[in-house]
């Protein structure tokens, strides 16, 4: 009986090991020289050093910490999901590798294919979140266009110029709370300008430009 057992055991092989997923900083710390699933934004993000200036590529936590993936641009076949959140293996490090000079940063070493995750925002109110969308002007205020939903992004009144219409990443943690001025009627039967029920904040936003629409679609 043991040894048909023991037979069994070898032709099943053991059980797929579980690799622990990553999605904030203290994760990172703890899981530092591991094999994980990093889950996040694929992002460009701005580096430098000497007084020069470029952008690399980074996983972006929610919580806004970046696990660095190359110091220019993403890997052959990544650039399509930039601005999307995704799932990749990998092993974290706190360099790009033993034979380079880097960054004394995370960073994800010998990363697979990343794939795409799709989240629903009402799942995800009231915590901390990153996500990307088209920049856009509102009557009450700047909003971030994520598919057809308006978050507004608490204390902006409007898009710099250099931000309005393009491909962004905001950070911040999203509520569902009358933000806009509440429509009133008055003695005459008149409406305020206003609007009714509640809206999606994203409060303390931190942002950055990722690409216009058109670069974001090719």
């Amino acid at each position: 009986m043991l040894i048909a057992l023991a037979v069994t055991t070898l032709l099943m092989g053991a059980p797929p090991v579980q690799v622990p997923e990553v999605t904030n900083t203290a994760a990172v710390k703890e899981r530092m020289g591991a094999t994980v699933v990093l889950v996040g934004q694929l992002e460009r993000v701005p580096m430098g050093k000497g007084g020069k200036q470029w952008q690399g590529t980074g996983v972006v936590l929610d919580d806004d910490t970046v696990v660095y993936v190359t110091y220019g641009p993403p890997p052959p076949g990544w650039e399509p999901l930039v601005g999307a959140r995704v799932r990749v293996e990998g092993t974290l490090r706190p360099s790009l590798s033993e034979h380079e000079q880097s960054l004394l940063a995370p960073h994800l070493r010998n990363p697979g294919a990343p794939k795409k995750e799709a989240r629903a925002l009402g799942k995800l109110l009231g915590s901390r979140v990153r996500l990307s969308g088209i920049a856009r002007d509102a009557k009450g205020g700047a909003v971030l266009l994520v598919g057809d939903s308006p978050l507004y992004l608490a204390g902006l009144e409007s898009w710099p110029m250099e931000a309005n219409g393009k491909l962004v990443a905001v950070g911040g943690t999203l509520v569902d709370r009358q933000y806009l001025p509440e429509a009133k009627k008055n003695a005459k039967g008149e409406w305020s300008q206003g609007a009714q029920g509640s809206q999606l904040v994203l409060e303390s936003p931190v942002w950055r430009v990722l690409a216009v629409p058109e670069e974001a679609q090719k």
